[in-house]
Parts: structure tokens; C-alpha cells; sequence
């Protein structure tokens, strides 16, 4: 079958069953049948609101996965925070506790001192009255 376009090309038309095929002086344009296409391109295409939901989708679960590392993040650091704060507090306890079993040592030594003065002092007092009573 031959035809004229409007360019006064002769086109000629051959159905054949990959699709069809247009000749013309110039050059061969090959086009498959819209039912070949439109069974193959509803498989391998997607609509721009299923590609923009599907990106969106996509978008929500990297946000989702950043937002669960930040947590993750944040509450490493205030776990850490927590246990300085906890080791400080155990240390000044520590050095609560030590200081006040320094100040109980002193207490005693003190005690101590005191009851060993007084028993030199009553000794000195009991030598120099046994002195005087030999003189």
C-alpha cells in the first residue's frame, strides 16, 4: 500500500508483527503497536504521583532512620552524662567518707595525746612529791 503525507513524501505503510514500520524517502521510523506498548510500558513505567509517592516514601524512612540514629545519639550522651555525674558524685562521697574518718583519727589521737599528758603530768607530779618526801 503507498500514500502521499502532507509533504508530498510517498510513505509507504507495512504491517508486520514487531509493529509498525513506516518507509519514506529519507529515513525508517519503526513504532510498535500501542497494544505491544501500552501491555509493556504498564509494566515498566509508573505514574508521576506513584514515582513522587514512592520517593516520598523513601524520604520518610531515611528521615525516620536519622531521626532514630539522633536518638540513639542523644541518649548515648546523656547515658555518658549520667555515669561522669554518678562517678562524681560516688568521688565526693569517697571524699566525704574519707575525710570523715580523718577527722575521727584526729578525735582519737587528740583523746590520746590528751589522756598520755595527763597521765606524764600525774607521774612528773608523783616524782617530784615522792622527791620531796625523801628530802
Amino acid at each position: 500500500m503507498t500514500d502521499w503525507n502532507d509533504k508530498g513524501l510517498k510513505v509507504g505503510v507495512k504491517f508486520n508483527k514487531a509493529g509498525l514500520s513506516l518507509d519514506t524517502k529519507s529515513d525508517i521510523m519503526e513504532e510498535k503497536s500501542s497494544i505491544e506498548r501500552g501491555a509493556n510500558m504498564h509494566q515498566e513505567t509508573y505514574s508521576k504521583n506513584e514515582i513522587d509517592l514512592k520517593f516520598q516514601n523513601l524520604s520518610d524512612k531515611v528521615d525516620n532512620k536519622f531521626e532514630l540514629l539522633s536518638q540513639k545519639v542523644d541518649n548515648g550522651f546523656s547515658n555518658q552524662v549520667l555515669q561522669i555525674n554518678n562517678s562524681f558524685l560516688e568521688f565526693k562521697q569517697a571524699l566525704k567518707d574519707e575525710s570523715e574518718k580523718e577527722r575521727k583519727e584526729r578525735q582519737n589521737e587528740k583523746k590520746e595525746l590528751i589522756k598520755w599528758s595527763i597521765g606524764t603530768a600525774i607521774a612528773i607530779i608523783a616524782a617530784v612529791a615522792a622527791l620531796l618526801a625523801l628530802t
